[in-house]
């Protein structure tokens, strides 16, 4: 009876196993049912990641382009700025040597008047123009201050006449360098 009942056993397990091996493949086919449905919706995807990515692309080369662009014109106006600053700076050295000029010129000089009735045509044009202010140099710190601060003839006057006034320029030129003290 053993010899009956085991192979009995054994086509019974068999049986079993081959249910379950059936319910799993059914399983698995409904799955795949789905992934193949799915598989047209991921294609979709797939086509619209690509085309995400080509816009990505293209934007990024479009700021790498700007960028770059910039840079340029950010270079050419720091050096343009550069140049500028150099030229000023030596304008500004100029001026100031000028200035120096001036005030050692306007410490010994005195102004000529034309006389009545007879006047060049220079002096008529400087008297046709407005007198324009200009912002002073600031005076250098040397022999010309120390002359101008001793009573000299820049600050008392003793170097005019007391019937020769000053010019406009003149005036102006001392009252820099009254300030600058």
């Amino acid at each position: 009876m053993v010899n009956t009942v085991l192979p009995l056993v054994l086509d019974g397990l068999l049986v079993v196993l081959l249910l379950a091996t059936i319910v799993y493949a059914m399983i698995l086919n409904r799955k795949l049912n789905r992934l193949r449905g799915n598989h047209d919706e991921m294609e979709v995807f797939v086509d619209k990641l690509n085309v995400a990515c080509a816009r990505a692309e293209a934007a990024t080369a479009g700021l790498r382009s700007a960028g770059e662009n910039g840079k340029a014109v950010f270079r050419d106006t720091a050096s343009k700025a550069e140049a500028l600053r150099d030229e000023l700076a030596f304008l500004v050295e100029r001026a100031d040597i000028v200035a120096g000029r001036l005030a050692n010129a306007s410490e010994g000089t005195s102004v000529v008047q034309p006389k009545a009735g007879v006047t060049t045509a220079g002096a008529r044009s400087e008297a046709a123009k407005p007198a324009t202010k200009r912002p002073a140099a600031p005076a250098r710190r040397g022999p010309e201050v120390s002359r101008a601060s001793s009573g000299g003839p820049a600050e008392s006057g003793a170097g005019h006449s007391g019937s020769t006034p000053r010019s406009e320029a003149e005036e102006e030129l001392l009252k820099a360098l009254r300030n600058a003290r």
